[in-house]
């Protein structure tokens, strides 16, 4: 591997050496270039697999450059690229009288690499010069003075190491001047190989195709935060239907092609304001429409999935009301489109105007993930990013959003629940790294990215919003959302506009929680005293270990009566308290609604669930097991870690020990709520699988009874009444959001 590496980038370098010849002057970086526009015109042809594409790409230098890098998924081989803005020729190389060594001619296409196993280096061929297209026959030879046809430029692509294209622009290109390049390619997409992940993000098949912004399908720069206006047009096969997002409406024009009479259409999609394109799906899709509040969701669903299609969009309208009403009214007109992908790709993923949901998705609901990529739709896709390094104010914004709705919708108990979830969510990594780090130091695709950005990043906001006050962080999210719609920001930026809004200085809560690790355990100290009149008073003291800590702490004093509650401001290490009474005292308890991010001894029980689901997620299941077992040990009436250990038991298709695992499920503390509803259902599935039917629809008819519909659990619960569990697929459970 390393070798190969190094060879890639000989030839790199062999590239870069164009930028020592007089008067040009050395490029930045990758980031000093401006994708301004896209058009265009590719083609899936799905009995291939292949897309072939044309694509112009307008952007505009911010330093003086002669080169230019996209990154271009690896699967995709470049042809051509030939600059189209009437550029003039290549500047002739001549010996420079302080002995400069004349530069190489380069290649004018590297070849791609389809074997990743391979050790060979991106192909080149350096002694190759630039061409031109021949004159017709007969044609008079052109005047030396005359205008000649700009050359294709030349190139490198490297599509292994470092899946990008490095352009020659034939000639330095001042600041400021608008360039465009036309790019020529085509490839198959039929596995994630050519990506920058290893789960596929571009698809070109009979069962349906889909094209993600971040598969890099065209050629791409700045990841999350080069946004362009664009231009697209897709032809596909007659009976194939184009889901994507277009300012303007979209139709499938027909097309015949008069040599072999092969019929098509062509779907055309135009975006005049810069956002982050090139998200599309396409199949032999059934289009379901639901109205909410003056938005249209129309869902492009396979056949045969209709069912689940109903409460998706239910779910996606209402959080689609709900945001308008509490950010700010939605940024892509009145309509957001949904269409189904498939299994080997994210079970959601988010366009401006878009989503995507994969068939186990679906099937299983997760409300949760729906209501997130709903809220990428101001945070991330209407609201930008300067650089991924700022993808807290997207992902993390996005999770908040979804408790914003749930402390709105959900009865108190609910909201509690999903607050101590996402609490032990966000402590289950939380050392590893800060908010602000996690983007540089952590896989995205990894459980402790998660765990800080999305859990640990929508607490941190929660708790903004405590220190704020509710009314004023409200309507400075508002504001925010208002000023910048449209633009790229950075997490300084949102700092700089919270002290505005706040009126004061917020570089302590920014330190300590954004740019640190670290989480307080509150001890209450308090001694419990009867006064001459009868009362009883209860002095004592709030203690934590962060020196920095500055926030309005709850505690509420249990009495035989009922309680009472007090608001303390704790900025140190501790802070008194004194409470008087007239009913026999109980005990105290410090943050009673879970307001703050806290570690506790009740909530590493809840971590230690969440690692041992991680390790699930990842199919160690030995380790999994481990985990979830630690967790019992320290508490056997401890549902959750019941209910997950027989997740994994059917995981592994061990039926018996699932059904144990549910049944100790059941007979302990039942929190969160919803792990008894489900329990019934996954019962169900286990007797089901081991022939016992009449058991099962036992355990079915419990989970209607129970009538809690958590993640789609009444629907499910009916669907397997109809229909046995071991006779169809089941939906895969994601342990993450159960």
């Amino acid at each position: 591997m390393k070798r190969k590496f190094l060879l890639g980038m000989l030839a790199i370098a062999t590239l870069s050496l164009t930028l020592a010849m007089p008067g040009a002057k050395a490029q930045k970086g990758t980031a000093d270039i401006d994708v301004q526009h896209y058009k265009i015109d590719a083609e899936l042809i799905p009995s291939e697999q292949l897309l072939r594409a044309k694509t112009e790409v307008t952007f505009i230098p911010q330093a003086d450059t002669r080169t230019a890098v996209f990154e271009m998924n690896g699967s995709l081989a470049i042809k051509t690229i030939v600059r189209t803005d009437a550029a003039s020729p290549p500047t002739p190389t001549t010996s420079s009288t302080a002995g400069a060594s004349q530069a190489p001619t380069l290649a004018r296409g590297a070849a791609r690499v389809t074997d990743t196993k391979s050790n060979n280096p991106p192909k080149t061929n350096l002694n190759k010069e630039p061409q031109t297209k021949p004159a017709p026959k007969g044609a008079q030879p052109a005047a030396k003075d005359a205008v000649q046809e700009v050359p294709d430029l030349q190139f490198i692509q490297d599509s292994r190491e470092n899946m990008n294209v490095r352009v020659d622009l034939g000639s330095v290109v001042p600041a400021g001047k608008p360039v465009t390049l036309a790019f020529e390619y085509e490839g198959a997409l039929e596995s994630a190989q050519g990506g920058p992940i290893a789960t596929r993000l571009a698809y070109v098949g009979d069962a349906g195709s889909y094209l993600f912004y971040a598969a890099r399908w065209f050629p791409f720069h700045e990841y999350a935060a080069d946004r362009a206006t664009y231009e697209i047009t897709l032809k596909v096969p007659k009976d194939i239907m184009v889901a994507g997002y277009s300012e303007q409406p979209v139709a499938a024009v027909p097309l015949v092609d008069a040599k072999t009479k092969e019929e098509f259409s062509i779907y055309s999609f135009v975006c005049a304001k810069p956002v982050l394109p090139g998200s599309f799906a396409a199949g032999k899709y059934l289009i379901r429409t639901a109205n909410f509040g003056g938005f249209t969701v129309d869902f492009y669903v396979k056949a045969g999935d209709e069912k689940w299609a109903d409460h998706a969009m239910d779910v996606v309208g209402k959080h689609l009301e709900f945001y308008s009403t509490q950010f700010g009214r939605y940024a892509f007109g009145n309509k957001l489109i949904i269409a189904e992908t498939d299994e080997d790709t994210l079970e959601t993923y988010s366009g401006p105007g878009t989503m995507f949901i994969s068939p186990r998705a679906l099937a299983s609901g997760i409300d949760e993930k729906l209501a997130r990529e709903v809220a990428y739709q101001w945070w991330g896709q209407a609201v930008g990013l300067k650089s991924f390094d700022d993808t807290w104010l997207s992902q993390g914004l996005a999770q908040f959003s979804t408790l914003m709705y749930q402390k709105k919708e959900e009865n108190e108990s609910q909201f509690q629940q999903a607050l101590q979830a996402e609490l032990e969510k966000a402590l289950a990594f939380e050392q590893s790294s800060s908010i602000r780090n996690a983007p540089k130091q952590l896989d995205d695709q990894t459980p402790a990215f998660r765990s800080i950005v999305f859990h640990k990043g929508a607490l941190v906001l929660n708790m903004l919003r405590q220190l704020m006050t509710e009314e004023k962080f409200d309507k400075m999210l508002r504001d925010y959302y208002a000023q910048f719609n449209g633009q790229n920001v950075t997490l300084d930026d949102f700092e700089d506009f919270t002290s505005k809004a706040a009126g004061r200085d917020m570089r302590f809560f920014f330190g300590q929680w954004v740019d640190s690790t670290g989480v307080p355990e509150f001890r209450a100290e308090y001694r419990m005293l009867r006064t001459k009149d009868g009362m009883f008073r209860i002095p004592g003291t709030i203690k934590q270990d962060l020196d920095t800590f500055e926030m309005p702490v709850d505690i509420i004093l249990k009495t035989e009566a009922g309680n009472e509650r007090q608001t303390l401001f704790l900025k140190g290490t501790s802070v008194d308290f004194d409470i008087i009474t007239k009913s026999n005292p109980v005990e105290v308890i410090v943050d009673p609604d879970t307001k703050l991010l806290r570690s506790s001894e009740t909530l590493r029980e809840g971590v230690i669930v969440r690692r041992g689901i991680e390790h699930f997620r990842e199919q160690e299941y030995i380790e999994a097991e481990q985990q979830f077992q630690a967790a019992i040990k320290l508490n056997r009436g401890n549902s959750w870690a019941w209910y997950n250990l027989g997740l994994l038991y059917m995981a592994q298709r061990n039926w018996k020990k699932g059904l144990d695992a549910f049944e100790q499920t059941l007979n302990g503390n039942l929190r969160p709520d919803w792990v008894e509803v489900w329990s019934y259902i996954y019962s169900g599935n286990c007797w089901d699988m081991v022939g016992q039917r009449e058991r099962a629809v036992t355990e079915y008819n419990k989970a209607i009874s129970n009538g809690n519909n958590y993640d789609n659990a009444q629907e499910s619960a009916k669907a397997f009444l109809a229909e046995p569990f071991g006779k169809r697929k089941a939906a895969s459970s994601s342990s993450e959001t159960r």
